[in-house]
Parts: structure tokens; C-alpha cells; sequence
């Protein structure tokens, strides 16, 4: 297993190294590319596919895969018995690699790794999760800017109730790796249902207890309406408790969704964060732009996140920033 992790962070650092320069020659060539041709990313990773360098790392990102699916189908296996008919195995591993440059924080980088190991076999609802950062008890300032924060790894078992009227129920239990262990229960439950012809309305609300920290509480609300085929408007309202800090945060945003093409999109989004204490006021505006693509096959996907903030805590002095994220998804491709 040991060997399995140090291989995929080898895999990410030299795909790091490997796109900056084919990046490079691919902007390059857009002085002379007629307007017809494929983007910059699309230019890049075409060029790229073609290297042996890269033939070499997705090679080794398909071996990680195939032992993904391996590890769920055994562990699956070996859970329910024989008897049981076959069933797909939905199994992933998601690497993420965060850079954030800004004014006020001037730079930080972290890697996040996280995944569910599927157990079809063994009921229709179970899955192993794993995952190195626990986002209900973050703050809920991080939460909306994408901030990936350093965090203990934790595992468990989620078990998700079939669907009732539109009502979906999710049950967590695992442990954090902190010390003394923190073992911890989620209990979730999400609503969604149209509101006539153009508004659609969902509901989530998040229950957790860890044994260390406390229990807390994260309701999330929205609104969205469909304004053309591509084209998505969208309200949301959120409150975060956690009861040790006896600390209820809320956000309010209002966002605008835009599908650019296949597997990209681009979000455009404005709100405010505020606490109660130890006064109840609004300390955080903020304005961010998320573009999302898959930029080779379905594995292997970048955001580029420029945001604006007001915070007073810098004294409202505006405060631009630029994240960029790098995902790689490990999970077995069917019939392989």
C-alpha cells in the first residue's frame, strides 16, 4: 500500500513537470492557429498524448486504477460470500494538488488525498471512506472559497438509505487518525424537488459528532432556475454551528452557472460570510470565478479560481487571489 501512494505522488510531481512545457509551445502557436482550432488545453494534451514521457505516466495512473478496483472487488468479495451476483464496482481515488497565491496569505500549497472504496456486493449502500481532510469542521470562510486546509486522515463506512419521495438519508461512522483516535458519526439528509416549470429547490442538512471536538450542525439551502440549456441561476443560504465554540457562521451567495462544452464549466458567484460572535456582523465579501475542465479524457481535471476579498480582519482592504487546482481521479474503466 505503502508503495501504491508513494507511486501516485511520483505520478503527480512528474505530470506537473511534464505539462509547463507543452503548455508553453502550445501558447506559442496560437499567434499562427486559425480561429477554428482546438483551444489551448486541447493543443497541449494532444502534443502531450503523443510522448513517450506521457504514454509512461498514464500507464502507471492506469496500473493505480486497476489496483483501485481490485482492492474494492476483493474486500467486496470477501464481505458478502459467494452467491452473490456481479455487479459494477464504482470504486475511486481523487488526488488533489492545491497552489493559492493571494495578497494578504501571499502562498500556500497542500495535497489532498480522499476516495470511496464501493461495496456493491455486500449491500446495495455501503462504501469505505477515506479521506484527508474532514470539510464539516472546517470553517465555513473556507468552505466557500475552496480552501483545502491541512487536516488528519480519516476512515470509516458510509451507508446511504434508498431514495423516498425524494428524500436521501447518508450514514457515516469511522475515526480520525488524531491522537487520541476520534472516532465521529454523520448522519446527512438531502431533498430536492421542482418548483413548477422553471424553480427547483434543494435542501441539505448535515448532523456530526466527534468525540474530541464536539458535535455541530451545517444546513444548506438553494433556489436555482434554468435560464436557457446552458445557462443556470442559482440562490443558496447556509448556517454552520459547531457547538464547542458555541460558533454559528452564515453565508449567503447568489452564482451563475455556464456550461462552456463538454466535461466545462465556468461559475461565476458573489457572497458574504459573517459569526456571532463575539458580535454578530458580516466579516468576508468575496467574488470568484471557477473554471472547471477535464483537460485529458475524464481522469484528469484543473480549476483556475481567481477570487476578490473583502475581509475585516484585513481592514476591507481588497484582497485578489488565484487558485489553481489539479485532480486526478483513479477508478477502473469497465470492461478493462
Amino acid at each position: 500500500m505503502h508503495s501504491r501512494f508513494n507511486r501516485s505522488f511520483s505520478l503527480l510531481a512528474l505530470l506537473m513537470w511534464g505539462l509547463l512545457p507543452t503548455a508553453v509551445s502550445a501558447q506559442s502557436a496560437t499567434t499562427t492557429a486559425p480561429n477554428d482550432s482546438p483551444d489551448l488545453f486541447d493543443r497541449a494534451f494532444d502534443n502531450i498524448g503523443q510522448s513517450r514521457t506521457w504514454q509512461w505516466l498514464e500507464s502507471q495512473r492506469n496500473d493505480l486504477s486497476s489496483d483501485v478496483g481490485s482492492i474494492g472487488r476483493n474486500l467486496d468479495d470477501w464481505l458478502a460470500g459467494e452467491g452473490i451476483g456481479e455487479r459494477a464496482n464504482e470504486s475511486y481515488v481523487r488526488l488533489k494538488l492545491n497552489q493559492r497565491i493571494g495578497r494578504m496569505d501571499t502562498y500556500y500549497s497542500n495535497i489532498r488525498l480522499g476516495g470511496r472504496i464501493d461495496l456493491p456486493r455486500t449491500s446495495e449502500r455501503w462504501k469505505l471512506i477515506f479521506e484527508t481532510e474532514t470539510t464539516e469542521q472546517n470553517s465555513l470562510r473556507d468552505q466557500r472559497l475552496n480552501n483545502i486546509n491541512a487536516s488528519s486522515f480519516t476512515g470509516g463506512f458510509s451507508y446511504e438509505l434508498p431514495e423516498r419521495n425524494g428524500w436521501r438519508f447518508n450514514h457515516d461512522v469511522g475515526a480520525k487518525s488524531s491522537i487520541p483516535i476520534d472516532p465521529f458519526y454523520r448522519f446527512r439528509t438531502r431533498y430536492d424537488t421542482s418548483l413548477g416549470e422553471d424553480w427547483f429547490f434543494g435542501l441539505s442538512n448535515r448532523l456530526f459528532y466527534y468525540h474530541n471536538d464536539g458535535f455541530g450542525q451545517d444546513t444548506r439551502m438553494f433556489f436555482s432556475r434554468e435560464i436557457s440549456t446552458k445557462l443556470n441561476f442559482r440562490v443558496e443560504t447556509e448556517v454552520n454551528y459547531r457547538h464547542n465554540e458555541r460558533l454559528t457562521e452564515f453565508g449567503q451567495s447568489v452564482a451563475l452557472f455556464q456550461a462552456l462544452g463538454d466535461q466545462e464549466t465556468l461559475t461565476y458567484e458573489v457572497g458574504l460570510i459573517g459569526h456571532n460572535r463575539p458580535l454578530k456582523t458580516v466579516d468576508n465579501y468575496y467574488a470568484q470565478m471557477v473554471f472547471r475542465k477535464a483537460i485529458y479524457q475524464d481522469w484528469l481535471v484543473m480549476e483556475l479560481v481567481p477570487q476578490l476579498l473583502f475581509e475585516d480582519r484585513y481592514d476591507w482592504k481588497a484582497d485578489p487571489r488565484v487558485q489553481l487546482n489539479l485532480e486526478i481521479y483513479f477508478f477502473e474503466i469497465p470492461g478493462n
